[in-house]
């Protein structure tokens, strides 16, 4: 269709995963009203790498895959699935979704900055731009409302938390797209991946915060395998569109999660989220930031 030829396949694929994942989101706040943090994660990951597994074992890509690429498939399980996503659901219970959610989108700014370090790029005034719009974004979303969300409490007790998951969203994509320099195997990123994820947050468990809620109910561990299938879906989606098109334009594509997690939000959780003008001036910030940051800092 001419339509898809003029946008791109790959960037309607970022789009599209950007959309499942806010979907995914709603399922586990849902779920994560019992679920401690720690259990959505195994869940989520364990279903992302066995249907990965399944596809690649299925086409025989695994079995033919080369030790480089599988390297990097193992960074960026370990930066993604394991550490940026334990630490993205912390702050889910900390801070409460829109909040975490948008700030882990500060993903660009690290994404870039290791292009600065690491590839020699010089900033142009998109980049600074955008750096100004995100971090305009994270102080809206500290600006005190009550003692409790005062920006020194929230930098204790909650914020680190989705500005770790952003660095390693941001450093994930990277080691992706090197190894598909060597093989383009969407699949046996997933497999390997997120693996490699579940056994950096089986070593890490004894240093995560003491999870003091309840049993999870039944109810609530189904929302997680929901956004368990869900996460398959936007896993896929995403890999494939870095390896269709340039990260340049997939990843400030996929960055627009924060607006789609509002409309989630205000339709399914009215009750768990309270969503204010400031939230949502913060996530068009973030997300303008994200996109000026990544597709025009060339």
């Amino acid at each position: 269709m001419d339509w898809i030829r003029y946008v791109g396949l790959g960037e309607l694929m970022a789009i599209s995963s950007a959309l499942i994942f806010a979907m995914g989101q709603g399922c586990i706040r849902q779920g994560m009203r019992t679920a401690s943090p720690f259990l959505t994660a195994l869940i989520i990951n364990v279903m992302v790498g066995l249907g990965g597994l399944t596809v690649s074992l299925y086409r025989g890509t695994l079995q033919d895959s080369s030790l480089i690429p599988l390297l990097w498939f193992v960074g960026m399980g370990i930066a993604g699935p394991g550490i940026g996503r334990i630490s993205h659901l912390i702050g889910i219970t900390k801070m409460g979704l829109n909040r975490s959610v948008t700030i882990s989108s500060a993903t660009p700014i690290w994404a870039t900055f290791i292009a600065i370090v690491v590839l020699g790029e010089s900033p142009t005034f998109s980049v600074l731009l955008g750096t100004v719009a995100i971090v305009g974004g994270v102080w809206l979303l500290s600006i005190r409302e009550d003692a409790s969300l005062a920006f020194g409490a929230w930098f204790r007790g909650a914020l680190i938390f989705p500005l770790i998951a952003s660095v390693g969203y941001a450093v994930a994509p990277i080691f992706v797209k090197l190894a598909f320099a060597h093989q383009k195997t969407p699949e046996v990123a997933l497999a390997v991946g997120f693996t490699a994820g579940n056994l950096v947050l089986l070593a890490g468990r004894p240093l995560l915060p003491r999870w003091e809620g309840a049993q999870p109910l039944r109810r609530d561990v189904l929302w997680i395998i929901a956004a368990g299938g869900l996460n398959i879906l936007t896993a896929f989606l995403l890999t494939t569109a870095f390896a269709l098109a340039s990260i340049s334009t997939t990843l400030p594509l996929s960055r627009t999660a924060p607006i789609w997690v509002l409309l989630v939000s205000y339709l399914f959780l009215g009750k768990l989220e309270r969503i204010t003008w400031r939230t949502v001036l913060a996530a068009a910030l973030v997300v303008t930031g994200g996109i000026l940051i990544t597709a025009f800092r060339n």
